[in-house]
């Protein structure tokens, strides 16, 4: 299962829950010779928690409480049809070329599987080392082509994952520079559950920029280094500065342009017509009014109510960005007309 653990390894940084498969992977490997069923067994186990996680992270109306965990093919075909929805390039036929495996692995392990059902002694039939390996190099087979296509998808939604690998030192930073009261607890990960906003706020505004530390220059006196403190200059003072400041700054009036009740109006329907959040609408358009840059797609990700399918996302949120900037652009223009007449 070498291939697997690798797949697996390679994308560990976003997807840091997957190392739990190891220790089945290790399992299949430790037994694979000297108890083929259990090794039989334990690929059943791997194909089918890979399929619930799947089924999870694809499908937003179930959960680890509400999943059928009973039955293996019906698993399988429903975490690889999510798959098939979300990814272009997966052939037609995937589906049908391996349920018939997986229909198979079922009941081999049903009737031999030392572990689960628990079995009677002594045991009728036992399989040979020659099935466990071929039923270990099928599924192999099986989740190499599931996982490459399931780790090229963004899950992300532009939200941090607390438990990634990437926010391990944020986490640490957040709980040793913040002085809190209940020493049992962990600030940062009762910030990210009940304060998600903020806790994205600090990363981006606080964290990150911790990092932009002035950088020291290195003078080299008598064949000895030493650090200095790089002197700042002064800045120089001209009218193209000015001018380019005062772009950066902008002239939109969020307070007076929401004073409009047209404005409102207009936004609060427009929300309506393609299902957006009229808050977060809101700020899609102070930010495109303020610094006169397209939004991102993320941000605009969280303001629709219906989240769309990964493969369809990025051609419904550019049409959608079009029309948020041509409805920014429309208020805009209107407000400006009558506060010139």
């Amino acid at each position: 299962m070498e291939k697997t653990r690798a797949i697996i390894s390679a994308n560990i940084e976003k997807h840091s829950h997957f190392e739990e498969y190891y220790k089945i992977i290790d399992i299949i490997r430790d037994n694979e010779y000297e108890n083929p069923d259990i090794c039989i067994e334990s690929c059943k186990a791997l194909i089918e928690g890979i399929s619930k996680t799947i089924i999870v992270n694809l499908d937003n109306t179930k959960t680890s409480e509400n999943i059928d965990d009973d039955n293996l093919p019906k698993l399988f075909k429903q975490s690889m049809n999510l798959l098939t929805d979300n990814c272009e390039d997966i052939e037609g036929d995937f589906i049908l070329r391996f349920s018939g495996i997986i229909q198979v692995l079922g009941e081999i392990r049903n009737k031999r599987g030392d572990i689960s059902h628990g079995r009677m002694a002594p045991k009728a039939i036992f399989s040979s080392y020659k099935l466990a390996t071929s039923v270990k190099n099928m599924t192999e087979s099986i989740l190499e082509y599931v996982l490459e296509h399931y780790f090229a998808l963004d899950l992300s939604d532009g939200k941090l994952d607390y438990n990634s690998r990437e926010m391990e030192a944020y986490n640490n930073w957040l709980d040793e520079n913040t002085d809190f009261p209940i020493k049992k607890a962990k600030y940062s990960q009762l910030l990210f559950e009940n304060d998600p906003e903020e806790y994205e706020n600090r990363y981006s505004d606080e964290f990150l920029k911790e990092d932009e530390t002035e950088e020291k220059e290195v003078v080299i006196v008598e064949d000895k280094t030493e650090s200095v403190e790089e002197i700042p200059k002064e800045p120089v003072v001209t009218v193209e500065s000015v001018k380019e400041i005062e772009k950066l700054v902008g002239t939109f009036d969020e307070k007076a342009f929401w004073l409009k009740e047209t404005n409102i109006t207009q936004t609060e329907e427009f929300a309506q017509t393609e299902n957006l959040i009229v808050d977060e609408l809101k700020k899609l358009i102070n930010n495109y009014l303020f610094t006169d840059k397209r939004p991102l797609r993320d941000d605009v990700l969280v303001a629709m109510n219906n989240k769309p399918k990964l493969s369809e996302r990025k051609t419904i949120i550019e049409a959608l960005t079009e029309k948020i900037i041509a409805l920014s652009k429309q208020l805009s223009s209107i407000q400006e007309t009558e506060e010139e007449e």
